[in-house]
């Protein structure tokens, strides 16, 4: 039996499994998907795994796994961009002075599990002389040494950094099946989970972190809030709006990709409704009052907008919606 808590990858799971008990672990690991799909929670696993002490790995409840699941584990290190010293904000980059803290960590090697692991989230977000160095460590690495990056936009990653790395890709979680995990485990009243999982598009975590905290709806809700602005408005809102995503680009770009994505399913939204298919509809429900969000108000606004609006009479150059 399966001791894996990461849902729906079990194509994953199982390789990684077989991984552990032939002893043939690769170094280097990337991990692929959408944002929310379940990527850190994977990499926090994989970290448990090969720090078990039990037979059965990843057991979730030894002295290991539990202090790497409380983030206090010494030989497990999350890397994300830091704080810039000299103007307090957030750097957009994981810079080349944090790839060498990873080589002179990784040179002492585990000091209290078997092995160092390395969790750089956002790999895409390597500057280039880091992602270079870094590259340098993938070459010679270190012995009990395991390093994971994750990554939405993995063609943005140096092209030698992911041929050293075992790609890992996450799949989105049928609805059924999500709607079901989310009452199940995390309390969630069954029709709640069932416009949950809808609007996740079949990401678990988001979905999880949408239950648990308000703000995640909330800031979806003031991101579609800017969306219909920028819709009803005229040609000097949008070139505010997109003026206002250039400038939080440069701060946050994780929200700025939320933003876009929900561009693209307000769009299938349109696209549904020009059908006469609401049902599919997912961007029109709201945070506020999220559990009862399929009133009328809102779907008569949605088809005014949607009867003003046709296709480009040029066609779609791709498939629109991956949000």
């Amino acid at each position: 039996m399966s001791l894996w808590k990461t849902h729906g990858q079990e194509h994953l799971t199982a390789a990684l499994d077989r991984a552990l008990r032939e002893g043939r672990l690769a170094h280097a690991y990337l991990l692929t998907g959408p944002v929310g799909v379940g990527k850190a929670t994977l990499a926090m696993e994989m970290a448990q795994a090969v720090n078990c002490v039990e037979q059965e790995r990843p057991c979730g409840k030894c002295q290991q796994c539990q202090r790497i699941q409380r983030g206090i584990h010494s030989d497990v290190q999350f890397i994300v961009p830091t704080e810039d010293e000299r103007t307090g904000r957030l750097r957009t980059e994981i810079g080349i002075d944090q790839v060498r803290a990873m080589e002179r960590s990784a040179a002492l090697g585990p000091y209290e599990g078997k092995y160092r692991v390395f969790i750089i989230e956002g790999g895409e977000r390597l500057s280039t002389e880091a992602a270079n160095a870094l590259l340098k460590m993938m070459e010679e690495p270190p012995p009990n040494v395991l390093i994971l990056l994750t990554a939405v936009n993995e063609e943005a990653l140096l092209p030698t950094v992911r041929s050293r790395c075992q790609r890992l890709e996450l799949k989105r979680l049928p609805e059924e099946r999500l709607a079901d995990i989310l009452s199940r485990e995390h309390g969630v009243a069954p029709d709640d989970a069932r416009l949950l999982a809808r609007l996740s598009s079949g990401r678990l975590g988001w979905a999880v972190a949408a239950a648990t905290d308000p703000k995640v709806l909330e800031q979806r809700q003031q991101r579609l809030d800017d969306v219909l602005s920028a819709v009803d408005g005229g040609l000097e809102r949008r070139f505010q709006y997109a003026q206002e995503l250039a400038f939080q680009y440069g701060r946050d770009r994780a929200a700025v990709q939320e933003a876009l994505s929900l561009w693209l399913a307000w769009w299938r939204d349109m696209l549904m409704l020009k059908k006469e298919v609401a049902e599919l509809v997912q961007a029109r429900i709201g945070a506020n009052r999220w559990r009862h969000a399929r009133g009328g108000s809102a779907q008569s606004r949605w088809r005014a907008w949607s009867g003003r609006w046709s296709p480009p009479r040029s066609g779609w150059s791709r498939t629109p919606f991956h949000a």
